[in-house]
């Protein structure tokens, strides 16, 4: 076997690992998962799995790496279209709401890093790998950069604030308040005229108001 082709179905064993580890801890959680469970469902040896991830930790990492990593492409197209630096930021925050069609995916997706982040919390120390998941995050910032720098210069968002920082939190404010009342839907009580979209709809108009000039 030629060393591209090697390479290749290295890349393609790392990729069907890190999605059948993906599956399992949302279906089963992060602590009860065992990495044989890992290894049985995704059809290989243990230690095949152990020469790709030797910590069950830096599993982990891989798949919540790869759960940001979902989120770079739709973020690059946003930002990368010709409306105002308002009008992207607006995007951005639909995007993070989810459409209809990927409402699903987009609840896992947030399940799935809700259930990491507190892990990583509680760690003793730094996970094994941890760095990549924040070298990952910071990516996705410099590619939100686009929109900060436009917002400074095209008018569309008031000049008397530091629009970086607003930016950024209103973002982080956002989809971490997406991402809580969405999991907790199911032992909230909500009347109708308070459904989960009506105060993300809500939320999205109270931040959007903050920047516009």
């Amino acid at each position: 076997m030629s060393g591209g082709m090697r390479e290749k179905k290295k890349s393609a064993r790392y990729k069907s690992i890190v999605k059948t580890a993906e599956l399992l801890f949302l279906d089963n959680g992060l602590d009860a998962v065992q990495m044989q469970d890992v290894a049985d469902a995704d059809g290989i040896g243990i230690a095949t799995l152990f020469r790709y991830f030797p910590k069950k930790e830096r599993l982990i990492v891989a798949v919540a790496v790869s759960c940001l990593e979902k989120n770079i492409e739709a973020f690059e197209r946003i930002v990368s279209t010709n409306g105002s630096a308002y009008e992207r930021l607006e995007q951005v925050l639909d995007y993070l709401m989810g459409h209809p069609t990927e409402k699903e995916e987009v609840w896992k997706s947030a399940r799935f890093r809700e259930a990491f982040e507190s892990y990583a919390s509680f760690a003793k120390k730094p996970l094994d790998g941890i760095e990549e998941y924040i070298e990952t995050q910071r990516v996705i910032a410099l590619i939100l950069m686009k929109i900060i720098e436009d917002g400074k210069v095209d008018g569309s968002i008031r000049k008397d604030i530091p629009i970086k920082e607003a930016i950024i939190t209103i973002i982080n404010a956002y989809g971490t308040f997406g991402n809580n009342i969405s999991l907790k839907s199911a032992i909230s009580y909500l009347e109708e005229d308070i459904a989960i979209h009506i105060q993300q709809r809500m939320l999205k108009e109270m931040l959007l108001s903050y920047l516009r000039p």
